[in-house]
């Protein structure tokens, strides 16, 4: 089942009106919230490469970093992205599950190469005694990459989070927001993605 013309009209839209107007360094900046085995919550900022039509997202990151442990314990994940500027928001609720292998080689081959060299050297999310360590490794690996490509270490890479639910929020006048939610049923089609059943839409109040 697809997004439906409205729903990938309206997140498209509003994700083009952001990129275009030049007024925020990273309009695609989504907020991810996980949790751990207890429940506890945690949330961080990370970068939404990748709209998928089927009704799922793509980020990036190191699978040894904790957003990547509660990731694959729970397989659960919630995020938003928010533009003050234009007074909307996309929340989105669902399942996750990694990418491909080969989704995750092609795009770590587009970074810049300083950017892959750091997805090499960081142990993310450990602790760091030195920089000058995080540093070290990063040169050392530089020498190792002059002689061809630098290929995607085994420890990084992408997730799909796939849709259950999905709200479009927009700023109305004297907090008369407009409210849109969808959910739907997603069941397990392989270790990639799922078949999900029809949408159902409800309007909520603000």
């Amino acid at each position: 089942m697809q997004l439906t013309d409205e729903q990938k009209q309206k997140v498209a839209a509003w994700l083009a009106e952001m990129t275009a107007s030049g007024r925020v360094r990273n309009p695609n900046a989504l907020s991810l919230a996980t949790a751990d085995a207890s429940g506890r919550p945690a949330v961080r900022m990370v970068l939404l490469k990748q709209l998928v039509p089927a009704g799922y997202l793509v980020f990036y990151t190191n699978y040894g970093s904790r957003k990547a442990g509660e990731l694959d314990r729970t397989g659960r994940a919630a995020a938003m992205l928010y533009w003050e500027d234009l007074g909307k928001q996309v929340r989105f609720e669902g399942r996750v599950v990694r990418s491909p292998l080969a989704e995750s080689d092609a795009y770590f081959a587009t970074r810049p190469l300083r950017s892959q060299l750091n997805a090499w050297a960081s142990r993310q999310s450990e602790p760091l005694a030195d920089v000058a360590d995080l540093e070290r490794r990063a040169a050392e690996k530089a020498r190792e990459a002059q002689s061809g490509a630098l290929g995607r270490p085994s420890s990084w890479g992408g997730y799909r989070l796939w849709f259950e639910a999905l709200e479009l929020w927009a700023e109305g006048a004297d907090r008369f927001h407009e409210r849109l939610r969808y959910t739907r049923e997603l069941t397990p089609a392989d270790a990639f993605g799922f078949r999900a059943g029809p949408w159902s839409w409800q309007r909520l109040q603000p």
